[in-house]
């Protein structure tokens, strides 16, 4: 059989990374070795991790690029596997990765469901299953239907190891955005497939602050990693419509009325769909900080680049 080493990126998450090892260690395909990279945790999650048969190793990138490409270096498998400590990967995960590789497919990715509880996590999460949150991206949303894609994510994906070394590995500097840096280096010599057969459960636990930090680094990562697709639309047309506003302003009125229908619109959507009058606000203020720090980050990383940690 094939061997398969999974990867899992660990910083001080003590209380999500004995579930997710717990459901790495169920899967119906058993892997050859689980390794965690550790970017020197200031809790028990290294304690934690060690209560199961896992290698563990640590980074000093301070990067999770840098935490994945340690983990490429020092794992034995053919096959290389990503997720994350706040990830529940199901039953089938592994078997279902493996069983899409074919000839000229480089990299598999699966669906991610994100889970949760109060308010914001919520809002974030049925956000981000529109098009509105997340565009045509599955590492955002969860797709029915197979489909070749641009990129997979990060904390769902397989790769042959070789491949991932032969095109020079990760980006150390990377924080984050490293899954697309490394996608669109691999799409120029195969193909990613997305498969939602495969699915792991993501309980991200962010509150306003941490998703408005995230989406930055999001759209700084994309920039960066200089990936056209439908993502980078969205802040060329805010630069338009800004300049709009000098020449034409009745453009730019016009187009920002009906974005903000539009988010009345998402939020009446999710108050009859939830049965709950608060998405009618807590939506619109989720859309609203998505796109605003998606478009600073994307226009920062692509005309500001500085040497060294990048996002």
């Amino acid at each position: 059989m094939d061997k398969i080493s999974v990867i899992i990126p660990v910083k001080n998450e003590e209380d999500k990374i004995e579930r997710c090892l717990e459901a790495v260690f169920s899967q119906s395909l058993q892997p050859h070795e689980v390794i965690v990279v550790d970017g020197h945790s200031r809790d028990k999650t290294v304690e934690n991790a060690s209560k199961f048969p896992v290698r563990i190793f640590y980074e000093d990138y301070h990067t999770r690029a840098g935490a994945c490409q340690i983990g490429v270096e020092n794992a034995k498998g053919e096959y290389v596997a990503f997720t994350d400590a706040d990830c529940i990967p199901e039953r089938n995960w592994l078997e279902n990765l493996i069983n899409e590789f074919d000839n000229g497919i480089i990299g598999v990715g699966g669906g991610i469901k994100n889970i949760g509880e109060g308010l914001w996590e919520k809002s974030i999460n049925l956000a981000m299953k529109t098009f509105l949150g997340s565009a045509n991206s599955v590492q955002g949303r969860f797709f029915r239907d197979k489909r070749y894609v641009n990129s997979i994510s990060g904390c769902n994906s397989m790769y042959h190891k070789d491949d991932i070394l032969k095109i020079g590995g990760f980006d150390t500097r990377l924080s984050t955005a490293e899954d697309t840096e490394l996608n669109r280096k691999l799409s120029k010599v195969g193909k990613l497939l997305y498969t939602p057969q495969a699915v792991v459960l993501h309980n991200h636990k962010r509150g306003l602050k941490d998703f408005a930090k995230r989406m930055h680094q999001y759209g700084y990562g994309r920039a960066k990693s200089r990936l056209w697709d439908l993502q980078v639309v969205p802040p060329i047309l805010v630069l338009l419509l800004i300049t709009s506003l000098v020449f034409t302003p009745w453009i730019f009125f016009g187009m920002v009325g009906i974005y903000a229908a539009m988010l009345m619109v998402m939020g009446m959507k999710f108050v009859m769909q939830e049965r709950s009058l608060k998405y009618l606000f807590s939506l619109p203020i989720i859309y609203l900080i998505e796109h605003i720090l998606y478009t600073l980050g994307f226009w920062i990383g692509l005309l500001g680049y500085k040497r060294g940690k990048v996002a």
